[in-house]
C-alpha cells in the first residue's frame, strides 16, 4: 500500500531519533520505509543514544549516496553490530535482568576503560563525514557535573561524542571530553528537540521506541524495571513537548511574531511510534544479535509503511500530531480515587 497523492516536489525534514539499546534496529526499519518516500530529503537530524548512531550512519550515508547511501549504511551498522554477537545494553540494569550471557568478567577486570561499543564506532564512522554535512548531525550526552543536556554538532562531533550519547551507567564508564564528563543523553533529551526547532523547514518528524499510551501492564519484575527506565527516559521528552505547545499557544495570540515564535508557530510536527511497548512484546534492548535485529527493523518496517498511508499526505502540508489536543488531554484533570 502507498499514500496517494504525493507531491514530486522536494520535502524537506528534519528528525529526531530516540534511544533505547537494540531497541534502534526498530528505528532503523522505520527509517529505511520512510527514506524510500519520494523526494524525501533529511536536512538534519538530532539522535539520542543508539538514536545517535542511528543519525551518525544516516548522516554519513546520505553524504556518501543521498537516500539510498543512507539505507545502506544503516543496514551496514546494525549488521556489523549484529555479526560481533554482543550483548549490549545502552539502558543498564543489574546482571539478573540481562540474562546470563552479558560479559561480567570483563566488566570486572577493566570496568573503567570497557566499552563495547569503541571498536565498532571507530572502525565504522567517520568524523570528517560526519562534519562535513549535507545532513546536519546533533548528538545528545548528559554533563554529569550538573545532569545538563549537551549537543554535539559541528566540529564538535566525535567519536567521543557517540560513545557519549550511549554510555549509561553502571554498565558504561562516563566519557572525558575536554575536561567533562559525560553519560547517556537519555537523562536530559530523548530525543530532545531544541536542536532542531529554529532552522531548516518545518516539518519535524519523532521517531520513537516508546508508545504514547500503552494497553499493556507489566507482569513481573523484568518487565515492571524496563518499563520504569522507559518512562523516567521518555520524561524529558514529554516536558519539552509540553513547552513546545505553550510556546505555540503564546505565539499564536502575538500580532507582530519573533523569528522563533514564527517557527514555532508554523512547525509542523509528526511522531511514528509503536502502539505497544517494545520490551513488553517480546524484544529485548539488551541482543544484540542479527535475527533479533532484523526482526525488530521489519518491525519497524511495518511500523513506518503503516504510519505512511495514513499520514503520508501531511508531508509537507500540515502536521499529523496536534500538540494542542496531546497538551489538552495530558493536563485534562483527573476525578480523585477517593471521594471526601
Amino acid at each position: 500500500m502507498q499514500c496517494t497523492n504525493r507531491p514530486m516536489a522536494s520535502i524537506p525534514v528534519k528528525l529526531a531519533l530516540q534511544g533505547g539499546g537494540a531497541h534502534g534496529a526498530f528505528t532503523w526499519g522505520v527509517l529505511d520505509r520512510l527514506l524510500e518516500i519520494p523526494g524525501l530529503v533529511v536536512e538534519s537530524v538530532c539522535g539520542t543514544s543508539s538514536g545517535g548512531m542511528n543519525a551518525a550512519a544516516l548522516a554519513q550515508g546520505w553524504a556518501r549516496g543521498g537516500a539510498a547511501g543512507a539505507r545502506e549504511t544503516l543496514e551496514a551498522f546494525w549488521m556489523t553490530l549484529g555479526g560481533r554477537n554482543a550483548v549490549l545494553d545502552w539502558w543498564g540494569a543489574p546482571s539478573w535482568f540481562l540474562g546470563e550471557n552479558f560479559p561480567w568478567p570483563a566488566m570486572n577486570h577493566g570496568a573503567a576503560a570497557f566499552n563495547p561499543l569503541r571498536s565498532l564506532v571507530e572502525e565504522f564512522f567517520d568524523v570528517d563525514v560526519l562534519r562535513a554535512r549535507p545532513v546536519a548531525l546533533h548528538v545528545v550526552a548528559t554533563r554529569i557535573r550538573d545532569g545538563a543536556l549537551t549537543v554535539f554538532n559541528g566540529t564538535r562531533l566525535s567519536h567521543d561524542a557517540l560513545l557519549a550519547s550511549s554510555s549509561l551507567p553502571p554498565l558504561f564508564p562516563a566519557v572525558n571530553i575536554d575536561g567533562e564528563a559525560y553519560w547517556d543523553g537519555g537523562f536530559a533529551g530523548n530525543p530532545a528537540l531544541e536542536p532542531l526547532l529554529h532552522s531548516g523547514g518545518d516539518d519535524l518528524l519523532c521517531i520513537l521506541l516508546q508508545p504514547f499510551l500503552r494497553s499493556m501492564t507489566p507482569r513481573h519484575a523484568r518487565e515492571s524495571l524496563a518499563l520504569s527506565v522507559e518512562l523516567s527516559f521518555s520524561a524529558a521528552f514529554h516536558r519539552e513537548l509540553r513547552d513546545i505547545a505553550r510556546a505555540r499557544e503564546q505565539a499564536e495570540h502575538h500580532l507582530w511574531p519573533t523569528s522563533v515564535e514564527r517557527k514555532i508557530r508554523d512547525l509542523r510536527l509528526h511522531i511514528v511510534a509503536p502502539e505497544e511497548g517494545l520490551a513488553a512484546l517480546g524484544h529485548s534492548a539488551a541482543d544484540t544479535r542479527s535475527n533479533p535485529l532484523q526482526a525488530l527493523r521489519e518491525f519497524g518496517r511495518a511500523t513506518a509503511e503503516l504510519w505512511y498511508v495514513q499520514h503520508g499526505e501531511a508531508l509537507g502540508r500540515h502536521g499529523s500530531f496536534s500538540l494542542s489536543e496531546w497538551l489538552a488531554a495530558s493536563e485534562r484533570p483527573i476525578k480523585p480515587w477517593m471521594e471526601p
